[in-house]
């Protein structure tokens, strides 16, 4: 499995708003040297291993969020957040486009990962988001795409919205399943 450099950069552009951009240097300076890849120039269609892309991740909420792996569901949020506000799938969306919001989100998958399925099942009442096939199974990746699809819900409007963890990578699980119950 491979992480396609946007989401490396997704990272960047987050770290240097909330840290500054000597912060960011410094840590990628840093982490570079203990892993090699991040010491080249990554673009948006740059191929990184997992487990480095994983390593990576793992060393920036260490150093730079206290550790709290949270995060990983901020990092989601955010990246919906810009994403339907000045990003790529701004004039995609209009307000209380919910269940045409999660059924692209495989397409988001697919645009930052080589590998694993996330699957959409839309109901009357509630949308099931099911991440499967996932070669290395990490909370990054169920809380940061669990927190891109709640984002954006929230983005598009969604006055009430909770969500159910059925499945994840953080219960010990193989495959991650989230139940999302959203109204306007």
């Amino acid at each position: 499995m491979e992480v396609k450099g946007v989401a490396f950069l997704a990272r960047r552009l987050m770290v240097m708003q909330d840290r500054g951009e000597a912060a960011w240097r410094q840590f990628l300076k840093e982490f570079a040297e203990r892993e090699p890849v991040f010491a080249q120039t990554v673009m948006p269609v740059s191929r990184l291993p997992v487990d480095a892309f994983v390593r990576f991740n793992e060393a920036l909420v260490e150093r730079l969020y206290d550790g709290d792996v949270r995060m990983y569901w901020e990092f989601g949020v955010r990246s919906a957040e810009y994403a339907l506000g000045q990003g790529q799938l701004k004039a995609l969306f209009v307000p209380g486009d919910f269940r045409r919001f999660l059924l692209f989100t495989p397409g988001i998958w697919k645009g930052y990962f080589t590998e694993g399925e996330l699957r959409v099942k839309a109901e009357a009442n509630a949308t099931e988001l099911h991440l499967i096939g996932v070669p290395r199974p990490h909370i990054y990746f169920e809380l940061s795409v669990m927190g891109f699809a709640a984002g954006g819900l929230a983005m598009l409007g969604a006055k009430s919205l909770r969500h159910e963890v059925l499945k994840g990578f953080s219960k010990g699980n193989a495959e991650v399943l989230y139940r999302f119950y959203v109204t306007s």
